[in-house]
């Protein structure tokens, strides 16, 4: 079944919507499984908050859906968890506790759903949750870019041009009369552009792949 064999092998096939289901109700995590898995989501689960932790240890899911009442890691815990190693996952909370300020009892979590839960409900919070994390990477993409362009614009392949100009050897016609301390002080900041410029395009690089992943 889909839902439930070989989840590493399944995320690499269907990256970006990957979600995973931790509940200790058999019933009931199976049924969500099979009709997420349906709606066309690459799904694991898990049956404790720590078995959940070591699930989207391995295969980073995009969403997770949690009950609070479990053994071993309640959902509060596995939420905290989560949130110390990626603060912007998307952790929908499943609770039978009648809850009056969400946001005090599960700080953090994308949404707050009472039990008992139709799938419909959980798969509409599930896509929201997917388009919400794409949105937010794509401004960061687009953050990223701006702060490449800026400092190539500010200092990126003039300050390198210059550092080169400083560093290469002139002929003595054309070799202007510039103390060496006064040189090395103007090839430094060139290079100091240049890698603030590099250091821009790593993060474009790196939030494109958050996107993609």
């Amino acid at each position: 079944m889909l839902a439930h064999g070989l989840p590493h092998v399944i995320d690499m096939a269907l990256p970006g919507r990957s979600v995973l289901i931790v509940d200790d109700d058999d019933d009931w995590r199976i049924m969500a499984a099979d009709v997420l898995a349906e709606a066309g989501f690459f799904v694991t689960t898990a049956t404790d908050g720590r078995a959940g932790l070591a699930s989207w240890r391995r295969v980073r899911a995009q969403v997770v859906v949690t009950d609070v009442q479990m053994p071993i890691m309640d959902g509060c815990g596995l939420l905290a968890a989560l949130h110390s190693i990626d603060r912007d996952l998307p952790v929908i909370v499943l609770t039978a506790e009648a809850v009056s300020d969400a946001s005090l009892v599960f700080p953090g979590a994308f949404r707050v759903i009472q039990k008992p839960v139709a799938t419909d409900t959980v798969i509409s919070a599930v896509t929201e949750a997917l388009s919400r994390r794409r949105l937010s990477r794509g401004r960061r993409i687009v953050g990223a870019a701006r702060a490449l362009m800026s400092v190539t614009r500010v200092g990126g392949h003039a300050a390198t041009s210059r550092a080169a100009s400083f560093l290469r050897p002139r002929g003595e016609a054309d070799r202007p009369v510039v103390p060496d301390d006064k040189r090395r002080g103007r090839a430094g900041r060139a290079l100091v552009a240049g890698f603030g410029a590099a250091t821009a395009l790593a993060l474009l690089i790196a939030a494109i792949r958050g996107l993609i992943v």
